[in-house]
């Protein structure tokens, strides 16, 4: 019995859809067609022992989406329980039920896939017994586009996998290989004939083994924003093995190497019975990546004794495990200024940050890593901004008329050696030139303690946040090339990297510091990426009295859509410091 593992952070997809509907483009059934982008698998095991619901809780996944462009209108989701009977009830919370069929309003679509958010929820019937099964048929309708149906097998008992959580590892030195050994029991009513292993490594952990009976990819970078996403190692592992119901086994220890780009990462561990159970990403995987078989001695699982794992109450998804990981590191952060002239009292004003190692560093919380903030002086006027930045409207707890500060963010992700710079448009008034002051901020010195330049716990030298660009009729300041990075290869680069963000997210909890007890809230408001945040077009504002020019509601709407997006990407949401 498992709540979705995905259901909160997808939530923000239809909240964006509804955000941007408004702008979207006319659409015709001719060129939009429907589609069930993501149903959790074409089957589903529930308990044979009928169960209900806990709040919000759902064990039938179900993500919609449109091919083409425009909106789809007047869509609706379709539930046809008939070849249910005997096996299992289907309950969805706010929909319509009329006889064997529920149906749900979802009103308008206008993105390839999000989820919907009606929390299905399969029942076995009482009496049901193990291996008995049943069909539910899924239909996507709207009024100016092709309908899709899905048929998703319902599959009653079986075997079922509950791991034993993994303890934290702080203060990691890198070079370190960690051996984590899982630990797992089979609480369902059938045999399992084998167990199909799943690592997900993000960058900084890298997959010291390869055994026989694994295959290994790739995946690169994240691809909204610079690197918003860090790469991830992937294995895929099949251990032939008879796991009996009430019987616990034991993993081969596992070899992660932390790597000299660690700063806080992690791996996702999942045991399954089969490869395409509920929640599995393999089918997705094998899509768009491509594997290598290891050459190593094969991962096998051995009989273990462990009487709380089999007794202690189930949680949400706990076929899954993650080895979280705070290493001993460091990253070196500068703030960037650059002033080139282009004719009288013109001139481009290029600010930004870099990263020179040896860390890479990632806020799994959403939150940008570093936010580089120009203060424009009077006599000075904006007379482009870029995409990524934004007057700071508040000031000490106070919002601000006539702003004099941009802001600008980094990614969440921010690998050794990536540098990012942000051109201004600026036109000076006659007089003195004036010097802009370029630093480095965090959430604390913008909005909490009053410091002048971020305190990141990372850094080894703060004095590199600070630098000031005179403008000038000469040149002033310098942007230097980007430091080469030195992150090993972490196994075979795949064959193409993914146009669209991966469709799966883990929610967990992420350490704030070594030992402290991990938070699983973040901002909307603090999580979009460098282009969700660009209000777009050109705005104009003077240091001094001059007027801030408000974008239209289009980017507005586009801005609150971004954000949400980026939010909804992938995994958690959690805190970074």
């Amino acid at each position: 019995m498992r709540n979705s593992r995905r259901r909160a952070l997808y939530a923000p997809f239809t909240i964006a859809a509804v955000v941007l509907g408004a702008t979207a483009v006319p659409a015709h059934a001719d060129d939009l067609k429907l589609t069930f982008a993501g149903v959790s698998n074409s089957t589903v095991q529930i308990p044979t022992k009928p169960a209900q619901p806990s709040r919000g809780s759902e064990n039938l996944h179900i993500e919609i989406g449109r091919i083409g462009s425009g909106t789809a209108h007047d869509v609706k989701v379709v539930f046809d329980t008939t070849d249910l009977a005997g096996v299992a009830d289907l309950t969805v919370p706010g929909c319509a039920t009329a006889g064997k069929t529920i149906t749900c309003d979802q009103h308008e679509l206008n993105f390839d896939r999000i989820n919907i958010l009606a929390n299905p929820w399969l029942s076995a019937v009482p009496g049901a017994t193990p291996g008995s099964h049943g069909v539910l048929h899924l239909k996507l309708t709207a009024s100016n586009a092709q309908s899709a149906g899905q048929d998703v097998r319902v599959d009653v008992g079986g075997p079922d996998f509950k791991a034993k959580p993994l303890a934290d590892q702080n203060h990691v030195k890198p070079g370190t290989v960690l051996t984590p050994s899982v630990e797992f029991a089979n609480v369902g009513d059938l045999p399992a004939g084998k167990v199909v292993v799943t690592v997900d490594a993000i960058s900084g952990i890298d997959l010291k083994q390869r055994p026989s009976n694994c295959e290994f990819a790739s995946a690169p970078d994240g691809s909204s924003g610079d690197k918003a996403w860090p790469g991830d190692s992937i294995a895929i592992c099949t251990v032939d093995t008879t796991v009996a119901p009430g019987q616990v086994v034991a993993l081969d220890p596992l070899q992660l190497g932390i790597t000299n780009s660690a700063w806080y990462t992690f791996a996702d561990i999942t045991v399954s019975p089969t490869e395409d159970a509920q929640f599995s990403e393999i089918s997705d995987w094998r899509k768009r990546l491509t594997f290598q078989r290891g050459t190593g001695p094969a991962l096998t699982a051995k009989p273990a004794n462990d009487p709380e794992l089999l007794s202690t109450p189930r949680t949400s998804y706990d076929n899954h495990v993650e080895q979280n990981v705070q290493a001993t590191n460091t990253a070196d952060f500068s703030a960037l200024g650059a002033w080139k002239p282009n004719g009288d009292k013109q001139g481009t004003l290029s600010v930004g940050f870099r990263n020179s190692g040896p860390a890479s560093i990632f806020y799994r919380s959403g939150d940008a890593v570093v936010t580089v903030q120009a203060a424009i002086p009077a006599g000075v006027t904006v007379t482009k901004v870029p995409d990524g930045c934004r007057p700071k409207t508040w000031e000490n707890g106070k919002q601000v008329a006539h702003p004099d500060k941009y802001l600008c963010e980094s990614p969440i992700w921010v690998a050794n050696g990536l540098e990012k710079v942000f051109p201004f448009g600026l036109s000076i008034d006659a007089g003195t030139p004036p010097t802009v002051q370029v630093t480095l901020q965090d959430q604390d010195s913008l909005y909490g303690t009053g410091a002048t330049v971020a305190k990141l716990s990372f850094e080894p030298d703060p004095s590199h946040e600070s630098v000031s660009v005179q403008l000038g009729a000469q040149a002033s300041g310098s942007i230097p090339g980007p430091v080469p990075t030195t992150e090993p290869s972490q196994g075979p680069t795949p064959s193409s990297r993914p146009t669209s963000a991966p469709p799966i997210a883990r929610p967990t909890a992420t350490p704030s510091t070594p030992g402290q007890a991990p938070s699983t809230t973040a901002s909307a408001a603090s999580t979009a990426s460098p282009s969700a945040r660009a209000l777009g077009g050109d705005l104009a504002h003077t240091g001094s009295d001059g007027t801030l020019l408000i974008a239209g509601t289009g980017a507005a709407a586009i801005a609150v859509g971004g954000a949400l997006f980026v939010v909804a990407r992938r995994r958690k949401a959690a805190t970074h410091r």
